[in-house]
């Protein structure tokens, strides 16, 4: 038995199953895939193969030599020259590449179009099972827990640096995940402030007070911070809507307030 000839054409018809759901997850954002062993991969992937090569095969109306599929897949080739010639091999193999190549391309666009509508009806964000994005994309993107309309996120990042504790304070206009971990945020006009304040004691000694320290302007189009370093998030999500004293409240350690042409959130 040619264990290697066998593993490859295996191979080759578990495809289909694995580009249908590579073609409908892929996107920026996606979550994390299922967690399959090996063998729990195979054997999903091997029933969606069966499934799929089962409805293909009721529409194809000319003769299928599952006879010489077997041949091959079994490794056993002594008697493959007296059941099928050159001539019809060649027939055989290029029906069998053009098949997979179809089947390949229906399942992308099957995968394709199944994102579509569940994008269109909003199901990936009511349902689990249809879930399209990490956890993070719905809560920053337009997915407020409390299901109140935005139009910009402010976000107050205590973050460890060599200097000490930082607060960082700006408008959140992108972030970065793997899977559902958060790798990083970018913050728009961004403010710092130390997290403690050093003062003189009345003894004459240095000491810190659980009190910010001023604000320092940080020059730039946009700041990155890891989130491997940040300890936490305070999120404000504003809407233009809003009182201007509550937004002036809300935001009053920023030094420009951006209108909706200067900032735009990712969709």
């Amino acid at each position: 038995m040619n264990v290697a000839l066998s593993a490859v054409l295996i191979f080759i018809l578990l495809i289909p199953p694995l580009a249908l759901y590579l073609s409908y997850s892929f996107g920026r954002f996606p979550k994390a895939g299922p967690k399959f062993t090996l063998l729990e991969g195979l054997m999903a992937s091997a029933v969606f193969s069966l499934l799929i090569h089962s409805i293909a095969v009721i529409f194809i109306s000319k003769e299928i030599r599952f006879d010489i599929l077997a041949l091959i897949s079994g490794g056993d080739l002594k008697s493959f020259d007296t059941k099928v010639s050159n001539a019809a091999f060649k027939s055989l193999l290029t029906g069998f590449a053009f098949y997979n190549l179809v089947l390949l391309v229906c399942s992308i666009v099957l995968g394709r179009g199944l994102r579509w509508l569940v994008v269109k009806f909003s199901l990936h964000s009511k349902y689990e099972l249809f879930r399209l994005y990490n956890r993070w994309y719905y809560y920053f993107n337009r997915y407020k827990p409390e299901g109140d309309d935005f139009d910009v996120i402010f976000v107050d990042a205590l973050v460890n640096v060599k200097e000490g504790t930082m607060i960082y304070s700006g408008f959140l206009v992108d972030f970065d995940c793997e899977g559902e971990v958060l790798n990083q945020i970018y913050l728009k006009n961004v403010i710092k402030r130390d997290f403690k304040t050093h003062v003189t004691g009345e003894d004459g000694n240095p000491r810190m007070i659980n009190e910010p320290d001023e604000q320092k302007k940080i020059k730039g189009h946009s700041l990155c911070l890891p989130y491997e370093n940040i300890i936490n998030l305070n999120i404000h999500f504003i809407s233009y809507l809003e009182d201007e004293s509550e937004l002036e409240e809300l935001t009053y350690h920023a030094t420009d307030y951006p209108d909706r042409d200067q900032l735009e959130l990712f969709s």
